[in-house]
């Protein structure tokens, strides 16, 4: 994995660290959205605590089965608590430069000053959560500059391997349809059978490029990046999840034309 810069590629830009959600398209907000009410705020009080990552753990546990004595699941705490420091880290970082820089550059409808800010963030018990807002902004920030999953830093390069060691429960190293299936059904609640074999199937299409690729770790990883930076329904990081807009299954691809956007 790359030493990418901590930002998404750009210099931290303290006016731009409580709006950078801004950057996110609407489909891009659904998605991380989903990521934090379905997999992080586990006890639904807005919030990812280190109790939620816990509760996750324990979850992705419960769905492969694994041990608590086992080495998959001692990987798997480890690489669910590091990314729970770098999130911590991340919203420390954030607010630190915030505070540096004072309030002199922001305008009369900010919400709260840089020194108020950062007096919050450096308060320990604070800084150890995360709610809606910093997610959507902190992702707003790292997706601005990054055009691919080795662009952003080390903790979000984490994600894809928690994801595939979990999907992965043959651990053959290849993510086959029926551990997909299996991941939508159990793990995100898709239970109409129509529903859950007709975009299962077209989500397995799409992700290996109708057959012609196993879905590696490599090319989850790839699948992977296309889930963050996407900004439309168009694509097959989508898919990883299954559960967002899928009208494009029974939809031909929608051509525009330079005269229909006049």
């Amino acid at each position: 994995m790359s030493g990418a810069a901590p930002h998404g590629g750009n210099e931290l830009n303290p006016e731009d660290v409580l709006s950078a959600a801004k950057h996110l398209s609407p489909f891009q907000v659904e998605k991380y959205t989903f990521l934090f009410n379905t997999f992080f705020d586990i006890k639904k009080n807005g919030l990812i605590e280190e109790n939620d990552i816990h509760a996750f753990t324990e979850k992705l546990r419960l769905y492969t089965g694994w041990k608590q004595d086992s080495k998959q699941y001692h990987k798997m705490k480890d690489v669910n608590r590091t990314f729970y420091e770098c999130i911590r880290d991340q919203v420390k970082a954030e607010f630190q430069a915030v505070g540096e820089h004072r309030r002199g550059s922001m305008d009369d409808h900010a919400i709260i000053s840089w020194d108020d800010a950062f007096a919050l963030y450096t308060n320990d018990k604070i800084a150890k959560s995360m709610n809606i807002e910093q997610w959507l902004n902190m992702w707003g920030k790292l997706c601005r500059g990054s055009a691919g999953l080795s662009d952003f830093p080390i903790w979000v390069q984490i994600l894809p391997e928690v994801f595939f060691n979990v999907i992965d429960r043959d651990e053959d190293g290849f993510l086959g349809y029926d551990e997909f299936k299996n991941f939508y059904k159990i793990l995100l609640g898709i239970q109409d059978s129509v529903q859950l074999e007709k975009v299962c199937k077209e989500g397995y299409r799409a992700m290996t490029a109708n057959g012609e690729y196993k879905l590696n770790k490599g090319n989850y990883d790839f699948v992977f990046a296309n889930f963050l930076l996407g900004k439309d329904i168009y694509g097959p990081g989508k898919y990883l999840f299954g559960v967002f807009d899928n009208r494009e299954i029974d939809e031909k691809f929608p051509v525009r034309y330079n005269d229909q956007e006049e």
